[in-house]
């Protein structure tokens, strides 16, 4: 048992050991792979004041951080909030430009001649101005000059201007001694912003080798590029042995360059400078996209953008969306309270005649308080509790309300709900319409049968009795004048034969003594009136206005008032006094400015039961309500003010 378990240990360990190599064999490289991939998405500015549009900046890197400039819109999606991908409405490749700050740090070991036989920093400057005439002139790019003695030229966007300013430039090199205030310098102007939000930053800084003593300061400046994402290009002036023989001086540049994304050059005065553009040529663009967003709701809201290009997918970080996404507001536009239905009667035929107006307009406007417009899909006019029109196209602002129904005094309630492109729904306030209907116009015999004259009828009636009786009068004094020439023939013949003439007997007539009964009254009873009274409350009775109608408007406008009472506090609708069919008087006001007053009390439109004797003020006018059989007797009491009266 010893020899087999002595023979299979070495067995298992190198069984182990191989399937462990063809293991790391596979994982090692996506480990790697992992590890190196640069691959990324960045958004930046996301915009939404076009909502539902949503806009933003982004940028894709691939596995080598080489920026992907080729993108079409079918490439690109985004997710809100995890949920399943929204293709994009448009994507734009726009060029924001570099802020590019040239910073100088000066020393003899720049005054240095080439073998061409100019000085290094000579060379480093005619090649920096030859890139600069290479520049379009309209480049969105601008220059910076900072030196160990300050800032010399700030955001030039003119490459050529920029070259001359250099060309002019002739620094002491000999007697400047090397120091890290153009590198402070740069930082400083790489934070102020831009006109252009999107606009990158890039330092080029020429140097010699720093000192000991300045060696603990670049943590600092590495800390502060990164987190402004500002790379720094390094041109270190010295010789070629430098870094492997002066590496703790050395090496602070490099890491300089390297972890803020930047290059490091080393510039003995043989080597070919490197091509100032590459630098940027890769990251000089920059894609904006647009899509609709599908969130309905208000709140903080999470978007990626998805890359999907030669098979393999980039995904960025998720972006915070604040949002404020409410219903509309639908307010109405001086909604008809009253609505005064007539009769308008045929000129030519009395019998034809027709309620108007048959309809009203009920108009309407909207509004989105969230700052996000959008197009309304429906609007329904409700009329008590009921859909009674609607509304699928534009216009969506009026609506017109059928009356022909309507042929009695009623109030209806009424509001307007709409419907947003979102399937966001509001209402407006609800809002009653009194409608009141005039009483049906009789023709003169219509009016005579049911004994309902108007003034114009009397006139008629009274013409036609007036002819009627002249007429009969004429009939009579004929009559009578026959009877006349009766009686003489009569009595003539009674003298030549008395004896065969009948005897007139005469008889008492009891209706004599007792006249000729009267006719009854035409007329409408009147039950209630209103008097007015002065400011000594006493009463103008010339100018009582009788009740006789069902329904009283009371205000200053005589086409819309039954009432008119010339007085500028009133409104052109001041209120309105109903009989109800228990013959009670109710009066409520019509929300006027300067209030309707029962007994000195505001009333509301909820009105109030009116008793016989009550004082009503409309305003400043003054009126008594009087019943013509009231069951009651009240008297105003008068209570004099006192000052130590406690209530």
């Amino acid at each position: 048992m010893n020899f087999i378990k002595k023979n299979r240990s070495p067995n298992l360990w190198r069984a182990s050991l191989i399937l462990t190599i063809i293991a790391g064999l596979f994982v090692v490289p996506v480990v790697q792979a992992q590890e190196e991939s640069q691959s990324r998405a960045i958004i930046h500015e996301v915009k939404t004041e076009n909502f539902p549009k949503i806009s933003f900046f982004l940028e894709a890197y691939d596995e080598s951080g080489q920026a992907l400039n080729n993108l079409s819109e079918a490439d690109i999606a985004i997710m809100e909030n995890e949920q399943e991908p929204i293709p994009i409405d448009l994507l734009q490749r726009s060029e924001p430009g570099y802020q590019i700050i040239l910073a100088y740090n000066f020393s003899s070991t720049l005054a240095v001649n080439t073998s061409g036989g100019l000085s290094r920093y000579q060379v480093i400057t005619d090649h920096i101005i030859q890139w600069l005439d290479s520049r379009p002139a309209n480049t969105p790019d601008d220059f910076s000059l900072v030196t160990d003695t300050g800032l010399q030229q700030i955001r030039d966007d003119s490459p050529r201007d920029f070259a001359q300013r250099l060309m002019d430039y002739q620094p002491d090199l000999m007697n400047s001694q090397p120091n890290l205030t153009s590198l402070l310098q740069a930082l400083d102007l790489a934070t102020d912003p831009t006109l252009n939000p999107m606009m990158k930053r890039a330092i080029l800084y020429v140097t010699p080798q720093p000192t000991i003593s300045n060696v603990s300061a670049f943590p600092g400046f590495i800390e502060r590029a990164v987190q402004q994402n500002v790379p720094v290009y390094v041109w270190m002036v010295g010789p070629a042995s430098a870094r492997s023989s002066n590496p703790s001086v050395v090496d602070p540049l490099v890491n300089l360059a390297e972890e803020t994304g930047g290059q490091f050059f080393l510039f003995s005065g043989q080597e070919d400078l490197p091509d100032i553009e590459e630098y940027f040529r890769a990251n000089r663009y920059i894609y904006e996209v647009t899509y609709t967003s599908s969130i309905r709701s208000s709140g903080t809201h999470r978007i990626k953008a998805v890359i999907q290009q030669n098979g393999s997918s980039i995904t960025s970080e998720a972006t915070n969306v604040n949002l404020t996404v409410e219903a509309p507001n639908p307010i109405l536009i001086n909604p008809p309270l009253l609505v005064a239905r007539d009769w308008v009667v045929d000129a030519k035929d009395a019998r034809i005649r027709d309620l108007e107006p048959d309809h009203v307009e009920i108009e309407y406007m909207f509004e989105f308080l969230d700052g996000h417009p959008r197009e309304l899909v429906s609007a329904r006019l409700y009329v008590d509790g009921e859909v009674v029109q609607e509304l699928t196209q534009s216009p969506f602002d009026t609506f017109q309300l059928d009356l022909t129904r309507y042929e009695s005094d009623q109030e209806i309630l009424f509001f307007i709900e709409i419907e947003d492109s979102f399937g966001i729904k509001a209402r407006t306030q609800p809002a009653v319409i009194d409608i009141t209907v005039a009483p049906i116009p009789l023709t003169f015999w219509e009016g005579l049968l049911r004994l309902e004259l108007t003034p114009e009828r009397w006139i008629i009636l009274a013409s036609v009795l007036i002819a009627g009786t002249v007429l009969l009068t004429a009939i009579i004094l004929v009559g009578k004048r026959q009877a006349f020439w009766r009686d003489q023939a009569a009595k003539r013949q009674r003298k030549i034969d008395p004896v065969t003439q009948p005897v007139k007997i005469k008889q008492a007539d009891d209706r004599a003594a007792n006249g000729t009964p009267g006719r009854a009254t035409i007329g409408k009873q009147v039950e209630a009136m209103l008097i007015p009274l002065n400011e000594r409350y006493e009463p103008n009775r010339k100018k009582t206005v009788a009740l006789d109608r069902k329904e009283w408007i009371i205000g200053c406008d005589p086409i819309q008032a039954r009432l008119v009472i010339a007085n500028a506090a009133l409104d052109d609708v001041h209120a309105r006094l109903s009989r109800t069919e228990q013959g009670d008087y109710w009066l409520r006001d019509q929300n006027s400015i300067a209030g309707t007053w029962v007994n000195f009390a505001p009333i509301t439109t909820k009105g109030i039961k009116l008793r016989h004797g009550d004082l009503i003020h409309f305003a400043k006018a003054l009126y008594r309500f009087e019943l013509s059989h009231p069951t009651e007797d009240r008297e105003i009491q008068i209570i004099t003010y006192n000052q130590n009266y406690d209530s």
